[in-house]
């Protein structure tokens, strides 16, 4: 927290002890004291963002701490809809779990900057406030005076794992504009996070995601002759015919979901249309598909950390397997295919050049 603390003083000199408690508040408590319902919470931005003052530009994107990031009104001029933006304010204030003890260790922090000189405030000052706000029942408090003047402050409290995926929603969001339906790909390297955004995504836009997991090959699929061939790792065949051929069915689609653990098809999925629709896993972009996406992207990590997530999430054997078996063979149809070329490429939910973004 102290690294945040000192950060936003840099960027922005002018703040006083109560800008300070109000950044240790949002990052533990996010912004959800202003919200009475999700209508009146997009009204409201509405309204702010029809007088939001362009005299100063913030960093669009920025950590406030406890995983939460402050995103500025700037951003709809970037591409982002006010529906998205305040979909992201509202579900991150639904799942907000903060605690007083919590910001209390945050406080603290505050008062042992101050006693080593790192912040412009004596401790004598800090303390005196920190007493009055804790006999208040510890508010949440607005910009200082001083502060609003200087920075005009305009934006919402998101979490972070909508945050990092800023340059994705501005991307969907264009294209949700000029397209009556939008069908995106997100393909990339096994554990790079995948499915992740994919329900992320979801979570935003109440869309319909479908996972390529769910199309396993059928063991009686598994000839040599059709694993030994790139990207012939998935029943590409049954999720064109099943998913792809009814993705414009306003009536929705219905389809069967392969059970690893059962080695057949299981259950039988029913979806109703939506604008958007995700596909995402691998081998989401093969070749059979043809080019019908709107929005392709790659999820990458490094080899090293990719290892050991999967070491994490499936153990050390199958880490093996995986290490001798099943990247090796993404890793061909990702270069025999220019998956990653044809791509927007992601690392940890950023692109290479993301600007007006600060990292933690």
């Amino acid at each position: 927290m102290k690294k945040i603390l000192l950060a936003h003083l840099k960027q922005y000199p002018q703040m006083q002890l109560q800008d300070v408690v109000k950044l240790l508040y949002q990052s533990e408590f996010g912004g959800g004291h202003m919200i009475t319902s999700p209508e009146k919470s997009l009204d409201r931005l509405k309204e702010e963002y029809k007088s939001f003052k362009w005299e100063y530009s913030p960093i669009i994107c920025e950590p406030i701490g406890g995983e939460m990031y402050r995103i500025y009104l700037s951003a709809l001029e970037d591409g982002l809809s006010e529906e998205t933006l305040n979909r992201m304010f509202t579900e991150t204030a639904a799942r907000a779990s903060g605690t007083r003890e919590g910001f209390e260790e945050k406080l603290r922090c505050l008062l042992q900057c101050c006693r080593s000189g790192e912040l412009p405030f004596t401790l004598a000052q800090a303390e005196a406030f920190l007493d009055t706000y804790r006999s208040q029942g510890y508010p949440a408090v607005r910009h200082s005076s001083c502060y609003r003047s200087a920075y005009h402050p305009a934006y919402r409290i998101v979490s972070a794992s909508y945050a990092r995926y800023y340059e994705a929603f501005i991307r969907i969001d264009r294209a949700l504009r000029e397209r009556m339906q939008v069908q995106i790909a997100i393909d990339g390297m096994c554990a790079a996070g995948k499915s992740t955004m994919g329900r992320i995504l979801q979570s935003i836009y109440s869309c319909r995601l479908f996972h390529m997991d769910d199309f396993f090959l059928q063991p009686y699929q598994r000839t040599a002759d059709r694993l030994s061939q790139i990207g012939g790792n998935v029943d590409y065949e049954r999720f064109k015919k099943e998913i792809l051929d009814h993705l414009n069915d306003r009536e929705g689609l219905e389809y069967q979901i392969y059970s690893c653990k059962a080695q057949r098809l299981d259950c039988r999925i029913q979806t109703d249309w939506t604008p958007l629709s995700i596909i995402e896993g691998s081998y989401s972009q093969h070749p059979f598909f043809g080019d019908i996406w709107d929005l392709r992207f790659f999820c990458e990590i490094d080899p090293a950390e990719q290892l050991n997530r999967i070491r994490i999430r499936n153990g050390e054997a199958m880490c093996e397997r995986f290490k001798q078996e099943w990247i090796p063979k993404e890793n061909a149809y990702f270069d025999t295919f220019g998956i990653r070329e044809k791509s927007i490429c992601l690392t940890d939910g950023k692109t290479k050049n993301s600007k007006n973004i600060l990292t933690d």
